[in-house]
């Protein structure tokens, strides 16, 4: 039975957050959702785990319902905006569960508060080094910049790139333009900085350090992009173990939330066995 959501907000120094928060119990959970959604993407996880545990999800500082303030958005912004909120909710430590660019927040407050982190549950996790990713940077960079005269360009040739059987290609891209113009925060986030300080936020020098054990869920029909950050999740932090989910894409917790609900529920069962 899927118990009650309780939506609240709650003023951080930075800004107010919105969160929905289901279930009673000693064991937390808090749940981050990707960069081009909002808490609401865990519903579907919710509806599965709540009658077990007690589960939040936060829209993040300038997504969903959250405030958007014009301020200058990072990784650890991210981070301290996390560790206020759950200081003012009295919550010490939690098992932590991260989507996308919420898997790399989470890996990034584990390092940083690690004696507040029970177990790490990171699906599809950003934040490490990937095959030309300053390219790939420089490309959505370019795309979500307005005005763009790529966008343009793009919906003039459209008609052309359908008869020549690109038409799927251009429309993808000008689907990805729009999402980056729709969740302004992330975009600003993950594109919108300096190279170098998008760089200098990733993990791959630092997840050798997680004292948290880790589980990593990856869909198998992701993008290759995906798979290889996952996997260098799983060989650089020393207690993870990498699980492939058939036949998920890049939404695994709106996909298959009953399949990801319990591979966290099985995760944390090992958790209480061992403590």
């Amino acid at each position: 039975m899927f118990e009650q959501i309780h939506h609240s907000r709650i003023k951080l120094s930075q800004g107010q957050i919105f969160w929905r928060e289901a279930g009673y119990s000693d064991l937390n959970l808090v749940f981050l959702h990707g960069a081009w959604q909002d808490g609401s993407q865990w519903l579907p996880v919710f509806e599965h785990l709540c009658g077990e545990y007690r589960c939040f999800a936060p829209d993040l500082l300038g997504c969903g319902e959250s405030e958007f303030p014009n301020i200058h958005y990072s990784i650890d912004l991210m981070v301290e905006s996390l560790a206020e909120y759950l200081n003012l909710l009295k919550l010490e430590d939690v098992c932590l569960v991260g989507h996308s660019l919420g898997g790399w927040i989470a890996a990034s407050f584990a390092l940083k508060y690690p004696e507040r982190v029970r177990r790490l549950i990171l699906i599809s996790p950003e934040g490490v080094k990937a095959s030309d990713q300053e390219g790939r940077w420089r490309w959505r960079r370019w795309l979500a910049h307005p005005p763009a005269p790529l966008h343009f360009i793009l919906k003039l040739i459209y008609p052309f790139a359908v008869i020549i059987g690109q038409g799927k290609k251009v429309k993808q891209t000008l689907q990805q333009r729009q999402q980056m113009l729709n969740y302004v925060s992330a975009s600003r986030l993950l594109f919108k900085r300096r190279w170098a300080e998008y760089r200098s936020e990733l993990l791959d020098e630092r997840l050798s350090n997680l004292r948290a054990p880790v589980l990593i869920l990856q869909a198998t029909h992701d993008q290759a992009i995906a798979l290889s950050m996952s996997e260098s999740y799983s060989v650089l932090a020393p207690m993870a173990d990498l699980k492939f989910v058939k036949p998920g894409g890049e939404n695994l917790p709106a996909e298959l939330p009953d399949v990801i609900a319990q591979y966290i529920r099985e995760f944390i069962a090992g958790y209480l066995k061992v403590v």
